[in-house]
């Protein structure tokens, strides 16, 4: 598991970084063009809904969120292989911008960042949980103290979208549960193995 294994996630990570480094320099042009702006949407903008995902607002904004890709997205892009890690990647994303969508129309309230998707991918993590009996602990544990001191800042700090976050969890769990992981038999095989195995196992060379 690491960066060859992960292709999909890294070129998320450079992504998002360069656009918001263009946007940075346009004075904010890339976002207004693309942010999940309502009255746009309604007026048919509808990749709006696709697009807020790779805008942000600020530098910190898009390096905490890259930081929190990095963490989960390594991971289960590793498990789910890049094809079906892309559909759970999707999933958080759509799922995202419609419930940041629905919760801001009428208002002219603009919504940016790939945190809705990113917790899509968290969610993924807590469904592998139930996918990988003998990483559940760890697993569970790792995808959902991310995902509740999230929503716990979204509730205390203004201008957070939390129903953005809401809705890219639910997708992007429910998108991982429809979904088998490729690469879940060799991590329990290897939770599997015994201290004996290990012992008598020769070392690498």
């Amino acid at each position: 598991m690491g960066w060859r294994t992960s292709p999909l996630t890294i070129a998320l990570v450079v992504i998002n970084i360069v656009l918001y480094g263009i946007d940075f320099l346009t004075g904010g042009a890339l976002a207004d063009r693309f942010e999940l702006y309502p009255p746009a949407v309604q007026a048919g903008e509808w990749w709006r809904l696709l697009t807020y995902g790779f805008m942000h607002g600020s530098w910190p904004h898009v390096l905490i969120n890259m930081y929190a890709l990095l963490q989960a997205g390594i991971f289960v892009e590793y498990c789910y292989g890049t094809p079906r890690y892309s559909l759970i990647y999707l999933a958080g994303l759509i799922g995202g911008g419609v419930a940041a969508y629905l919760s801001t129309a009428g208002t002219s309230v603009p919504t940016v960042g790939a945190s809705g998707a990113i917790l899509g991918v968290f969610g993924a993590m807590g469904v592998l949980g139930l996918k990988l009996p003998r990483l559940r602990s760890a697993l569970v544990r790792s995808a959902f103290f991310p995902i509740v001191l999230t929503l716990g800042y979204g509730l205390i700090v203004p201008g957070i979208s939390n129903w953005g976050h809401l809705g890219g969890v639910i997708a992007g769990g429910l998108m991982a549960l429809l979904l088998n992981p490729v690469r879940g038999s060799e991590l329990v095989l290897r939770t599997q193995s015994s201290p004996d195995d290990e012992e008598t196992s020769e070392p690498e060379r």
